[in-house]
């Protein structure tokens, strides 16, 4: 009797801290979705969000716009968008965690013929259950006028 409740105690502690070392960090959902990008993996970019995900675009005005709403969605513009680019390459140049959210830094080259790529940032707010649930992005205007 003396050993089963040694187990259970061991069990009872060792199952959340397992768990806890389970739970996906806001920077590896980041790194999967550029490491999504440059595969062309349209569903492990999607693996990082919530069913419910907004994604919002900043516009010239200073407001920023609803461009996407859900995850199907979000899967469809990824598709499309890689389908478009098949060249794109992304890299991390900066991240930053603040409470529930996650800034990133990061440089797009739609094309190999750029020679310099363009600077996006996306501020990624996580849920509860450490998915997104909202992105807020910030690119530069000329993004897609120079492929």
């Amino acid at each position: 009797m003396r050993r089963l409740n040694v187990v259970l105690i061991l069990v009872g502690i060792l199952v959340p801290m397992l768990a806890i070392s389970q739970k996906v960090s806001k920077k590896d959902r980041a790194k999967s979705i550029v490491d999504a990008v440059n595969k062309k993996d349209a569903a492990q970019y999607v693996e990082n969000f919530s069913e419910n995900v907004k994604v919002y675009m900043y516009e010239e005005d200073g407001s920023f716009v609803l461009r996407v709403d859900g995850k199907e969605a979000l899967f469809n513009n990824r598709k499309t968008h890689l389908l478009n680019h098949p060249n794109v390459r992304n890299e991390i140049q900066h991240l930053a965690e603040i409470d529930n959210r996650l800034i990133m830094h990061d440089i797009v080259w739609l094309t190999p013929e750029r020679k310099e790529g363009s600077s996006v940032v996306e501020i990624f707010t996580f849920n509860s259950t450490g998915k997104i649930a909202r992105v807020d992005v910030i690119q530069q205007k000329n993004l897609f006028n120079e492929e």
